[in-house]
């Protein structure tokens, strides 16, 4: 019996013995395991910094294809001044170099102004709907958004303002911070580059991109609106995009295609002649724009006699406004001259004004018949018509111009002036 307990006893120390083995073998397992673990984590956090760094270098190596030019943004001068009637907007950011010529352009804020404004809080920045401002030339649809850019808190967002131009290479200004850049991306390589650029643009913060200039018909413009779409899909959370064109209409749209980009249109009306007075009252902004509204051609060359100078602010801006209309750039941006040699050359793009008013402009049309158009939105219809009284003259001296005209007044819901110049043209058209 006794022989029988030792025996027992020496096979369970045995046993114990060796499952003491096995537990210190599990725990050096264990032990490697978890040394073989902490290796790969560094292995991975080494990869990664890896991969880090190939990235910067990657995206170093892009953004050395561009030729960055920096300088301080000057934010803090702008803004809204004159009991907010006004903005001050400093002009190289228009002409997109980092040159300081101290030079400020003064923006009267007229209801469309505050309305644009609204819509790139509201509906761009809150909501993140792709903005698309549209309007014919001279409304102001680029200098508002400007305007807006440099309104934005710098702590949370940054701003890029792409402007493609027709035929010379496109303008880039990018203002983080208090700081800016500015860069030139070559057209014929517009859409590639545009890439690029873009994938440098990761500051951390909250961007709003502006595609400014964009024309369907420019190649070089669509392969730009691609890489800014693509762009902020990637990240519609942190992304914002508006795009602002001259053109008359979009084209052929898709409503499901609108529903998945979140595309909200913003149509900016042209300027009335109530308008351009109460511009004018503000002394500083009038001085400003006195040398533009003088009236440096002859009464032959516009058609009628002109029996005395006008000398009051009210005389001017009206004398003015025969030619420059509804545009604003053409009323305080260009001289008579200017403005009848632009108006003369898309008069001739537009031989008749069925080529102006059945949808030959804008969307369709390569050549410059959209800077003869105004546009006016009442109860959500957009109405076209011609800029000035002079365009409507020349206008209705084409072919066709009666019948067209008789539709014209029938359907139109234009300024009362405008439909005074329709009037008059038909009628002289009629006796002729």
């Amino acid at each position: 019996m006794k022989a029988d307990l030792i025996m027992k006893r020496t096979k369970l120390e045995g046993e114990k013995n060796r499952l003491a083995v096995r537990e210190t073998r599990l725990r050096d397992d264990k032990r490697q395991l978890r040394n073989d673990k902490r290796q790969l984590r560094d292995k991975e956090a080494g990869l990664r910094d890896k991969e880090a760094r190939l990235r910067e270098e990657t995206k170093e190596k892009k953004q050395a294809a561009f030729t960055w030019t920096e300088s301080e943004a000057r934010l803090d001068g702008m803004g809204f001044c004159k009991e907010e009637k006004y903005f001050r907007l400093d002009c190289s950011y228009l002409r997109g170099t980092n040159v300081n010529s101290g030079e400020h352009l003064l923006l009267y804020c007229r209801k469309a102004f505050l309305e644009q404004f609204r819509f790139l809080q509201e509906q761009v920045l809150e909501h993140g709907a792709l903005g698309w401002i549209q309007g014919s030339p001279g409304t102001g649809k680029t200098t508002t958004t400007l305007s807006f850019c440099m309104k934005l808190d710098r702590n949370e967002w940054s701003f890029k303002c792409i402007r493609l131009k027709a035929r010379s290479n496109t303008c880039v200004v990018e203002v983080t911070g208090n700081k800016r850049r500015t860069c030139s991306v070559a057209k014929e390589s517009e859409g590639e580059q545009m890439k690029l650029l873009l994938e440098g643009l990761l500051d951390g913060k909250k961007s709003l991109l502006v595609l400014d200039g964009y024309l369907t018909h420019q190649e070089s413009h669509t392969r730009a609106l691609v890489a800014c779409i693509g762009w902020r899909d990637a990240d519609r959370q942190n992304r914002r995009l508006v795009v602002v064109t001259s053109m008359a209409s979009r084209g052929k749209t898709y409503d499901e295609e609108d529903r998945e980009l979140g595309l909200k249109e913003h149509i900016v009306p042209s300027w009335r002649i109530d308008e351009y007075l109460e511009a004018v009252q503000f002394d500083e902004f009038y001085n400003k724009v006195a040398p533009t509204l003088e009236m440096n051609v002859t009464g032959e060359v516009l058609g009628f006699k002109m029996t005395t100078r006008p000398r009051s602010k009210e005389e001017r801006v009206r004398h003015k406004h025969y030619l420059a209309g509804g545009s604003c750039r053409y009323m305080f941006d260009m001289t008579a001259a200017e403005v009848l040699r632009s108006l003369d050359l898309a008069l001739l793009c537009a031989p008749n004004l069925q080529d102006l008013f059945r949808g030959h402009v804008g969307a369709s049309s390569g050549d410059l018949t959209n800077r003869l158009t105004a546009t006016l939105v009442t109860q959500e219809k957009v109405v076209r018509f011609p800029v000035s009284k002079y365009v409507a003259s020349n206008l209705a001296a084409s072919a066709g111009a009666v019948d067209i005209l008789r539709r014209m007044l029938t359907a139109f819901r234009g300024p009362r002036a405008m439909h005074g110049y329709l009037l008059e043209m038909l009628f002289f058209e009629e006796v002729r």
